[in-house]
């Protein structure tokens, strides 16, 4: 299923007139991952960063980005969208609970029938003392009471406190999570700064990538860079406390905090998370993804 998702991503592609190297320079991302979506290899990167790029490849062959992720998402179980949409109506009608109708034709009829055998019990068995006539009216009609007593109960249960078993759980879709980050990341970049004096132990660190490598750093906890570094490309970035750092291609990544050499260990195309302050490089544990949520 997902050679036949990157078919279909190709044939739009091709049916736009769109190159891969226009949409790696449109995008900003390296050409290679742009060349294994074209191809149907979808396991460069961890799922959060493929969605992501996906979505740039799909903007820019004139595609809708959401249905192209959902068809996606039906690829890797093996369906098509309309397959799933088949699964997720037989769902709905296996599911779905009795109707008010049906419940209300569901209740007993044993007081109303008991209310005719009492009425004709009565008439046959009569008696002709007044007195024993008026504690049977009053038997009688206290079963009546007690019927109507009942059905209304079991009424009142079915429409109103009998609650549905079913609880449904809204997800919360992957592009207004993107779209949510995006806007917060911008909201605190655009945080006015109090000028204060340069710490005297403030931090230089030179990033260096022998392949092409993404990057994400967080620099003293407030502002937030992210870029594409080709290969033997180089940036340099300051701070004065420390940096929080998410590396997409650690094995053929260098870093240097104030021109001393760190030592990160990873493979390539693995993707780190570390922290790196005045005392050195340390591991952080993955963020949770949002797909998983």
């Amino acid at each position: 299923m997902l050679d036949q998702f990157s078919e279909e991503l190709k044939k739009a592609r091709e049916k736009s007139g769109v190159t891969l190297q226009q949409i790696a320079q449109k995008s900003r991302i390296d050409l290679k991952f742009i060349e294994a979506i074209d191809r149907g290899d979808f396991g460069f990167l961890p799922e959060l960063y493929v969605k992501a790029f996906i979505k740039q490849y799909a903007r820019n062959v004139g595609l809708d980005e959401q249905e192209t992720l959902n068809k996606y998402d039906a690829a890797k179980r093996g369906r098509t969208i309309d397959e799933e949409e088949v699964e997720e109506i037989k769902d709905s009608q296996k599911h779905k609970p009795a109707s008010t109708e049906q419940r209300l034709r569901s209740i007993s009829t044993a007081p109303v029938k008991s209310f005719e055998e009492n009425f004709q019990k009565k008439e046959e068995t009569e008696p002709d003392n007044f007195f024993e006539r008026l504690k049977n009216n009053r038997l009688l009609l206290g079963g009546v009471i007690s019927g109507i007593a009942i059905i209304l109960f079991l009424i009142i249960y079915f429409l109103f406190l009998k609650t549905s078993s079913n609880i449904v759980v809204a997800e919360k879709p992957y592009d207004q999570i993107m779209k949510e980050n995006q806007q917060r990341y911008l909201e605190e970049s655009n945080l006015p700064v109090a000028k204060k004096p340069t710490p005297v132990d403030s931090l230089t660190l030179k990033v260096t990538a022998i392949d092409s490598a993404w990057f994400q750093i967080r620099v003293d906890n407030s502002q937030i860079l992210e870029f594409v570094l080709y290969p033997n490309a180089s940036k340099t970035i300051k701070a004065a406390t420390g940096f929080k750092v998410t590396i997409g291609n650690a094995g053929d990544t260098r870093l240097k905090l104030n021109d001393k050499s760190l030592n990160l260990s990873g493979k390539k195309k693995e993707v780190k998370y570390v922290s790196i302050d005045k005392n050195g490089l340390k591991y952080l544990e993955p963020p949770k993804n949002p797909d998983q949520e």
